[in-house]
């Protein structure tokens, strides 16, 4: 049946960092949970979980109906192809739901050899249209994880693939498209794209205009976080099949509000403001509905500040003996956390009411004292970021739910010798058990319906309990009351053992033998057409549309899976993911600026081994690196509205963003606006183009960015020099 037509309510998907988010996700009522092992998960930094703690979790899960995604979303260089298929089998074996996936070789080469696994394309993808879509189809992606610059309209045209759609409603964003960062990697050497990001989007930069300040010290890269929980039931009429949180590195607290809030609104529930401040203490940038509502400037950017913000509860009006005087709009307890001005901050160890006596509790409206830094002043805001009270609250409640699955019960029983006979059932799982004792003649009391039904009540610190229970026996027969628990826990032991069974899996050999490219040719990219010289060479510019963006639909060259020939921005890291493009009909394939090159050796020598033919791959040997490409500009936002209409800043000026070391980055943007950040140091490879053709390639990509007419012709004789 159609989703629409059975009118299934989306699942609620909560991010699983450690044990404690975990028992909140549940508790809240989260239909389904992710998170990440050790190794190949984007969040290398999280306490993620081992596989034995994994194997653990899914049966947990299970038992509650409650499904698991395991993220291995970085990409995958040659040498660990091996060890990830191992993984993804033998998570498989564990009955995991599905893999959420990046890299297009594994997903290749788990589709060619474990058809049955169920694979979700990771937003890493950045897919935002429905042709992006139809070509995963053909890797046996069940599943899209959409890019969160996504629109409504965007979003409604992907669920009209028929394809599942997962789509972010809460949590922290990137500001660049998903996928497409490298900032990380080429400032830091902390890929973003194998779960290492030192996040330089969240650092202070100055901006300059033709060499001249023209912008602050702000926090230009800064997005706030993303909140669309009172938009869910939009979300839901429109056939979204999920609704993801983000924040695997987040509180317990933060998981269970951020989850019961999301199903009070599906199960069409009003959030009072004390949810919302609730929610808001536990993690909070500031919240914009973002790119799904078309927000943009200061409703999408947060460039005061990339820290958590709290809820505002007042301010300091005075010092008196040492301590703080604040004065309070909102209440603030003793052991809440507070943030003083924009960067001192302090736990309330001790709170003093306006008279100084020492107390717990201090109401809204009221003023009184704390101990806190001395360098504190006054007409500084106080936030609150963590409260007493909510955690309290989240760990209560954690501790006092006890989930539980509902099943139906029918108990019968003959008569005089006969034993009783259990059947418990759900809708897909049926068991039936046997009592060891049969029944004997009624002496004093008979056994009777209540009786039976008091006893398989007591299912307390089970993982189910009974919404019915029929009962059908005669009048005068008799059991003991531990007949009738013990089968009752039989009953429920078998049914937890048939719903835990394992499938077996299906695991067949790889024959796959990609088609040899047509296509042979170097790409040289300029950022403006009047900079192209004649060769038989692709000369390729986003002006003239030959070179597409982020969101074109088609173009000579594309960086996503759209109608082209050459791919260049798919992270492409191993051979499996150039057999993958070949075999969605692509015909040449640039590698990864994440590539060194001992791994561009092995990808050639393995492509080659397995195929019988070299792969038909470009290597950019002259760029300035991209850092970041957005769907926002940082300087219409600066210098002008945020709404980037009749803008072309970029192009008029040279922008720069500088860092607190002195690094720059130069910003320009594409014909749709969407800003590129680029490194401002050259990277010239030119010289290894010697090496490059031992391996096997043949074809090089150059990136010119500002040069000259006369530099240009100058490196591209470098380049035939060394090429032929």
């Amino acid at each position: 049946m159609e989703r629409e037509k059975i009118n299934m309510r989306p699942e609620i998907l909560a991010p699983v960092g450690n044990r404690e988010a975990l028992e909140a996700a549940i508790a809240a009522g989260c239909d389904a949970v992710y998170f990440g092992l050790p190794v190949f998960g984007a969040r290398a930094y999280a306490k993620n979980f081992s596989l034995e703690e994994t194997e653990e979790i899914i049966k947990k899960c299970h038992l509650l109906n409650i499904k698991v995604y395991i993220t291995m979303n970085t990409v995958i260089f040659e040498d660990e192809m091996e060890e990830a298929y191992a993984l993804a089998k033998r998570l498989h074996e564990m009955d995991v739901d599905a893999l959420i996936i990046q890299d297009l070789g594994l997903l290749h080469l788990l589709h060619h050899r474990l058809p049955d696994l169920v694979l979700h394309a990771s937003t890493q993808l950045s897919v935002s249209k429905p042709n992006m879509i139809e070509k995963l189809k053909q890797l046996g992606v069940q599943r899209v994880v959409l890019a969160r610059e996504c629109t409504m309209d965007e979003i409604r045209a992907c669920v009209e693939t028929g394809m599942e759609i997962e789509v972010f409603i809460h949590g922290a964003i990137c500001i660049c498209y998903s996928g497409q960062c490298y900032f990380s990697s080429v400032r830091y050497d902390r890929s973003g794209n194998r779960g290492m990001c030192a996040q330089p989007c969240r650092m202070p930069y100055t901006l300059y205009q033709d060499n001249a300040l023209v912008g602050k010290e702000l926090y230009y890269l800064s997005p706030k976080d993303l909140s669309l929980i009172d938009q869910v039931k939009e979300l839901e009429e429109m056939g979204v099949v999920s609704l993801k949180i983000e924040g695997r590195m987040k509180s317990a607290a933060y998981v269970y509000e951020s989850v019961m809030q999301t199903k009070s609104v599906l199960d069409n529930k009003f959030r009072s403001k004390q949810d919302i401040e609730d929610l808001m203490v536990t993690f909070n940038r500031g919240y914009t509905k973002g790119h799904a509502y078309k927000m943009s400037g200061y409703d999408l950017m947060n460039p005061q500040s990339c820290n958590h913000q709290g809820i505002n509860i007042g301010k300091v009006i005075g010092k008196r003996n040492g301590r703080l005087v604040l004065q309070l709009k909102h209440e603030l307890n003793q052991n809440d956390g507070i943030r003083i001005g924009k960067d001192l901050g302090c736990h309330v160890n001790y709170l003093y009411d306006k008279k100084g006596k020492l107390t717990s509790h201090i109401p809204a409206g009221s003023v009184c004292e704390i101990k806190g830094p001395k360098q504190a002043k006054v007409g500084d805001t106080i936030l609150k970021t963590t409260s007493v009270l909510v955690n309290e609250k989240v760990e209560k409640r954690i501790k006092e739910t006890n989930r539980q699955i509902q099943l139906n019960a029918s108990i019968v029983c003959d008569g005089v010798g006969s034993p009783l006979i259990c059947k418990i059932y759900d809708q897909n799982i049926k068991v039936e058990v046997i009592s060891k004792d049969v029944a004997s003649q009624a002496q004093n009391r008979a056994l009777d319906e209540v009786t039976i039904k008091k006893q398989f009540n007591k299912t307390k610190d089970s993982f189910a309990s009974f919404a019915s229970i029929n009962v059908d026996i005669p009048s005068n027969i008799f059991f003991t009351i531990s007949s009738i628990n013990e089968l009752r826990r039989n009953a429920l032991e078998m049914f937890k053992s048939k719903k835990l069974k394992k499938r077996p899996i299906k695991e067949i050999d790889y024959v796959y033998k990609p088609p040899v490219s047509k296509t042979d040719r170097n790409i040289y990219e300029v950022m403006t057409p009047d900079k192209k010289m004649d060769t038989k060479d692709l000369w390729v510019c986003e002006t003239d549309q030959s070179k597409g963006n982020i969101t074109s639909l088609k173009g000579d060259v594309l960086p996503h899976l759209g109608k082209t020939q050459i791919i260049d921005g798919m992270n492409v890291t191993n051979s499996w993911a150039i057999a993958a493009l070949l075999e969605m009909g692509y015909q040449q394939v640039v590698l990864s600026d994440e590539n060194k090159l001992e791994n561009i050796s092995n990808i050639m020598n393995s492509f080659k081994e397995r195929y019988g033919f070299d792969a038909p791959v470009l290597v950019c040997i002259y760029q300035h690196r991209r850092l970041m490409t957005m769907n926002h500009c940082v300087i219409n936002t600066a210098l002008k509205d945020g709404k980037r209409k009749n803008c072309s800043l970029c192009h008029q000026h040279e922008f720069k963003l500088k860092g607190k070391d002195k690094k720059s980055v130069i910003c320009l943007g594409d014909r749709d606006c969407h800003l590129r950040l680029y490194d401002e140091i050259l990277s010239d490879d030119i010289a290894q183009i010697a090496s490059l053709k031992t391996m096997g390639i043949k074809n090089f990509k150059a990136v010119f960015l500002n040069e000259s007419l006369r530099e240009i012709q100058s490196v591209i004789n470098r380049i035939q020099s060394l090429k032929a």
